[in-house]
C-alpha cells in the first residue's frame, strides 16, 4: 500500500515538475517570439528609411549634375564674351588709327587748299565739299566709335553678371554635395544598423527554433509521464532490492534538517543565481528557478543527498535532466548531465555519482541544480554548503 502511494506521489511530482518546466518554457517562447517580432519590426523600418536616403541621394545627384551642367554653359557664354569683347577692342583700335590717319589728311588738305584757294578762285567750291566730306566722314567714325564703346561696355557688364552667376552656381554645388555627404553618411549608419538587427534576429531566430524544440520535447514529457507509473510497478523488485542494499539501517534524517550542509552537485563557480537575472544578450531581467554551477564537460555530478530517482528526461539544448525524491515534499532537479548513472527508481545515497557534465551546445557549460518544496522553486544558495563554491559576484 505505501509503496503504491509513493508511486503516486512520484508520478504526481514528476508530472508537476514538467508543468512548471513547460511554463516557464512557453513563457520564454513568448518573450523571444516578440523580441524576433521587434527585431523584424525594425528591419522593415531601416529598409525603408534607406529606400527614402538612397532617393533623396539620387535627387542631390541629379541637381548638382544639373547646376554643373548650367555652370559648364555659363563657362561657354563667358569664353563668347571674352571673344566679344576682344573683338570690340580690335574694332576701337582699328577704327582710331583709321581716325587718326584721317585727321592728319584733314589738316594735310586743310592747308593745301587754303593755298590752292588763293591760287585757284575757281576751285573754292570743289575745295568747301571736299572739307564738308571730310567731316562728315570723322563725325562718323566718332558716333561708330562711341557705339562700339557702349557694346563693349554692356558686353563687360553682361560678362561680370555670368561671372557672379557662375559663383552662386558654385556655391550652390557645394552646398549640395555636403548634404549628399552628410546623406551618405547616414546612410553607412543605417546599413551599419541593418547589420546589427539582422544578426541580432538571426542569433534569436536560432534561439527559438532550439526553444521550439525544447518546448516540444517537455510536452512529449507529458506524455512520458502516463508510462512512468507503469513503469514504477515494473521496477518494483529492483527498487526494493537496490533500497536493501544501498539504505543504511538509520532512516536519513528529512532534507530540512541539513539546511545548509548539502553536498553541490559539482565543485564549481556559480554562474547563474536564484532569482531576478538579467539576460546578457537581451538585457532584459528574467526569472531563474536554479542556480547553475561551472564545470568542464566530463565532471562527476553527485547526489546532494539521499533519495529515489523518480525521472530521467532528456531535454534537446540542455542534455539530460535527473529528478531526485528527497521525501518530505523535497525534490532535486539536476540537468546539464551528458551522461546518466542511475536508473529510474534507484536509491541514491549522499554524495552518490548519478552522472557526468555534457557539453551543451548553448549556455556555460556545467550543472543546472534546482531545489523544490511542496513544487515551488526554493534558493539553493540557502540549502546547499556553499564554502565548496565560488562566486561571480
Amino acid at each position: 500500500m505505501s509503496f503504491r502511494f509513493l508511486l503516486g506521489i512520484t508520478a504526481l511530482f514528476a508530472l508537476l515538475t514538467a508543468s512548471l518546466l513547460w511554463a516557464d518554457l512557453k513563457e520564454e517562447l513568448n518573450q523571444k517570439e516578440e523580441i524576433l517580432r521587434h527585431l523584424t519590426a525594425r528591419e522593415e523600418a531601416i529598409l525603408k528609411e534607406l529606400e527614402d536616403l538612397a532617393r533623396k541621394i539620387e535627387a542631390k545627384r541629379r541637381e548638382v549634375e544639373r547646376l554643373e551642367d548650367e555652370i559648364a554653359t555659363r563657362k561657354i557664354s563667358l569664353r563668347q564674351l571674352v571673344r566679344k569683347v576682344e573683338e570690340k577692342d580690335q574694332q576701337l583700335k582699328a577704327l582710331e588709327h583709321l581716325f587718326r590717319q584721317r585727321l592728319r589728311a584733314l589738316a594735310t588738305t586743310g592747308r593745301l587748299g587754303w593755298l590752292n584757294l588763293l591760287l585757284s578762285p575757281s576751285e573754292v567750291s570743289s575745295f568747301l565739299r571736299r572739307e564738308e566730306y571730310a567731316f562728315l566722314i570723322l563725325e562718323h567714325d566718332r558716333l561708330l566709335a562711341q557705339r562700339i564703346a557702349q557694346e563693349k561696355e554692356n558686353l563687360l557688364k553682361e560678362q561680370e553678371r555670368l561671372l557672379a552667376e557662375e559663383k552662386r552656381l558654385q556655391q550652390l554645388k557645394k552646398e549640395l554635395e555636403l548634404e549628399r555627404e552628410a546623406l551618405e553618411k547616414l546612410q553607412k549608419e543605417k546599413q551599419a544598423l541593418l547589420e546589427e538587427v539582422r544578426r541580432n534576429k538571426r542569433l534569436y531566430a536560432e534561439t527559438l527554433r532550439t526553444l521550439k524544440a525544447a518546448y516540444l520535447a517537455i510536452e512529449q514529457m507529458a506524455e512520458e509521464l502516463k508510462a512512468t507509473r507503469q513503469a514504477l510497478r515494473k521496477a518494483q523488485e529492483e527498487a526494493e532490492r537496490v533500497k536493501k542494499e544501498k539504505t543504511s539501517p538509520f532512516p536519513r534524517p528529512p532534507l530540512i534538517e541539513v539546511k545548509g550542509y548539502l553536498l553541490p552537485p559539482v565543485q564549481g563557480e556559480v554562474v547563474r543565481f536564484f532569482g531576478l537575472e538579467r539576460d546578457p544578450v537581451t538585457g532584459e531581467e528574467v526569472y531563474e528557478p536554479g542556480i547553475t554551477i561551472s564545470a568542464p564537460p566530463g565532471t562527476p555530478v553527485r547526489a546532494p543527498y539521499g533519495g529515489r530517482v523518480v525521472r530521467v528526461s532528456s531535454v534537446r539544448g540542455k542534455g539530460f535532466v535527473v529528478f531526485i525524491d528527497h521525501g518530505y515534499h523535497f525534490l532535486s532537479v539536476i540537468g546539464g548531465l551528458g551522461k546518466v548513472r542511475v536508473t529510474l527508481g534507484e536509491e541514491v545515497k549522499t554524495g552518490e555519482v548519478i552522472g557526468e557534465v555534457g557539453a551543451l551546445p548553448f549556455g556555460p557549460e556545467g550543472v543546472y541544480y534546482e531545489l523544490r518544496y511542496k513544487d515551488r522553486p526554493r534558493n539553493p544558495l540557502d540549502w546547499l554548503d556553499t564554502s565548496k563554491l565560488r562566486f561571480l559576484r
